[in-house]
Formats: structure tokens, sequence, C-alpha cells
């Protein structure tokens, strides 16, 4: 998995990959900050939401729980950082809990389709030895299986990750970010339907870079459970 993490280094120029468009929810307060700083905040996995990242796997035996929490989880949780995305912006579950309640944006953005790791839904922890797995196993490695394996009940999400080395970032206070760059490339923004935002806030707080972002009204859909485009505004 290491030469993964190595291919997302801000720096590295990811050439003429096919790229998939993906999109991650967030606050007023945090999509601005992003837009404004060209940059998205890294999540490390023991400040996510699902207290179940990384436990995809049956720690079986008091050894596996031990190795698990004293060297697999914390080696993991200083090393690797990780961008979620969905890859669709329309479910409103998705607004409700990431976008502040449908008040919040979507970013919209292209990133490498080699580097887009899909999420799998598992409804039993996974069978394994854990003897041997760590942060740095190729990219069928299962380190990054664990990475990349969550409980079924989180398949509303659709969930792309794309997964960082973090000794290629300086930290900030502590938090890590990766600015927008040829593997994160800003092409959409959505405004919540309960966002106060118009689209020219959004064009004063947009980079010269960010130019031709399109921006898009989002409302809620008439005849089923959807956020959809609002073509009036």
């Amino acid at each position: 998995m290491s030469e993964l993490l190595r291919k997302t280094a801000p720096d590295n120029k990811v050439g003429h990959r096919k790229n998939v468009r993906v999109y991650h929810l967030t606050s007023e307060q945090w999509g601005l900050e992003s837009i404004r700083r060209r940059r998205l905040k890294l999540a490390l996995l023991e400040d996510m939401n699902d207290p179940f990242e990384l436990l995809s796997v049956e720690l079986k035996t008091r050894d596996d729980r031990e190795f698990f929490q004293q060297q697999l989880k914390p080696e993991m949780n200083r090393s690797v950082g990780i961008l979620c995305f969905s890859r669709k912006w329309s479910n409103p579950v998705l607004w409700s809990h990431y976008a502040d309640k449908h008040r919040g944006l979507c970013l919209g953005f292209d990133i490498p389709d080699p580097l887009a790791k899909t999420v799998t839904y598992v409804g039993s922890r996974l069978k394994a030895e854990l003897e041997g797995i760590t942060h740095q196993d190729d990219d069928d490695s299962f380190g990054l299986k664990l990475i990349t394996t969550k409980y079924r009940h989180w398949r509303y999400e659709n969930e792309v990750r794309l997964i960082i080395n973090l000794e290629h970032i300086q930290p900030e206070d502590q938090k890590y970010f990766l600015p927008y760059c040829d593997a994160l490339i800003l092409r959409e923004i959505v405004i919540g339907p309960r966002s106060k935002l118009t689209k020219q806030d959004l064009t004063a707080a947009l980079s010269p870079e960010d130019e031709s972002v399109s921006i898009i009204a989002g409302r809620l859909a008439f005849r089923s459970y959807r956020v959809v485009r609002n073509r009036s505004k």
C-alpha cells in the first residue's frame, strides 16, 4: 500500500489517467474554508465517526486484540490520512449527516480512478490472521482491505476513499490537509437546499485557478426522496 500512498503526494503529477468524479459533503464554514484555501482536511482513523474503522476483521484471541490495539491501529493512525467521498450527491441522508442538515455544501472533485478506493460493505467481520499486517502493504494487501471495508448499514454513503501517506504532509496544528492538485481537482460546488449562500458568494470565494468550477443550487425533489439541481436558480 505504500506505493499507493506515495502516488497521492501533493507535488506528484498523476499524468493522463482517467479521472472519476466524487463528492465531499461538508458544512458551510468548512466548505468555504476549503474553497478559499484550496485544500481538504484529512481524516485520521481514530477521529472518524465509525468506531469500527479498521475493525472489519475478527479479533478472535487475546493476542489478536493486543496486536490490534497496541501496534496496528496506532501505527496506521500515525501513518494514514483519508479523504472520504461519495459517488453521488443526491442522497438526502448524506446532506443531513455531513452537510449541516442541508445547510452546507457539496464539493465535487475529479480524482484519478486508480487512486479512488471503493468501500466494500459487509454483514459480518472478516476472518484473517492479523500477524504481519502493516500500513505499508501493497495495493492488494489485507491492510488496505481493512481501511476500505465497512458494515453494510453504511452502504447508503456509496463511499470512495483517497488514502494519503501522512509522511508527505506537513501538519498544521496537529491537523493534516491535502492541497488541491492533479489528484484533487475541484469541478463542482452544490449549494445545500437550506443554505443561504448564493452563487455570487461562492464565486467571490473561488481562486483564479478554480474560475471554471460549476456552481449548482440544490433543492429537494418534488416527486422522490432526492436532492436535485434547482434549474430555476
